[in-house]
């Protein structure tokens, strides 16, 4: 029995600005340089089409871009999703004529607009993962994450006080991306290329962007750059 493939929590933009390839199998390398095979999506359901034949599209739309998910026969899944509803999304990627699109195996409801942010915080640490970081508390499913970041909460909410001291690796991470900011933000290798020159560790840095992030003293300007 042939092994499914681990679902890799990305965002559209992930996926539309990335290179397409079929070589080894169908798959998407991120700009991140993250290969995407079959992939975690969570996002707003802003169109449906319903054709003959048992043929459904939907578009999903995460706030960074947009992109499709097609379906020829078993389109229940895909009817039941009404548009404008928050959803996570599951599904493998193809290309046709130019256009990457997603063949879902699961369509999701999601009730509650936290799980966004959720999804956010584990595809940045998928992208730290797979780049060759450890971090602690990767998930694959929506009830593990829940479950992972309850205890990560109170981490960050120890990090945020600890931050308020000057001179600690948050406070500096800070100052520095204040110090170099330009109109393209500053670029994550910069920061960790810096940082490290200090004696600090990869995963600790970065780790520290996801706390900045997750108390909304920073934000990803684009892909990649804060």
């Amino acid at each position: 029995m042939r092994e499914r493939m681990t679902a890799v929590r990305a965002s559209v933009a992930d996926i539309v600005h990335g290179t397409y390839s079929e070589e080894d199998g169908h798959h998407v390398v991120s700009p991140q340089g993250v290969e995407l095979r079959r992939v975690v999506l969570v996002g707003f359901i802003v169109r449906q089409y319903v054709g003959q034949g048992g043929f459904v599209i939907i578009t999903i739309d995460d706030g960074t871009e947009t992109i499709t998910a097609k379906s020829w026969g078993e389109t229940q899944s895909l009817e039941q999703v009404e548009t404008n509803t928050l959803a996570m999304i599951v599904g493998k990627l193809r290309e046709y004529e130019g256009e990457v699109y997603i063949v879902p195996e699961i369509v999701r409801p999601l009730d509650d607009a936290n799980y966004m942010t959720l999804h956010q915080l584990e595809r940045y640490r998928a992208i730290f993962t797979r780049s060759g970081i450890s971090t602690p508390g990767e998930t694959e499913s929506m009830d593990d994450v829940q479950e992972t970041l309850k205890p990560a909460k109170s981490k960050s909410s120890a990090s945020t006080k600890k931050s308020k001291s000057p001179g600690t690796l948050s406070t500096q991470i800070l100052r520095f991306i204040q110090e170099n900011v330009s109109p393209d933000g500053v670029y994550l290798q910069d920061i960790v290329s810096h940082f490290e020159k200090q004696g600090s560790s990869k995963s600790a840095i970065t780790l520290k962007v996801i706390d900045l992030m997750d108390q909304q003293k920073v934000r990803e300007v684009k892909i990649g750059y804060y």
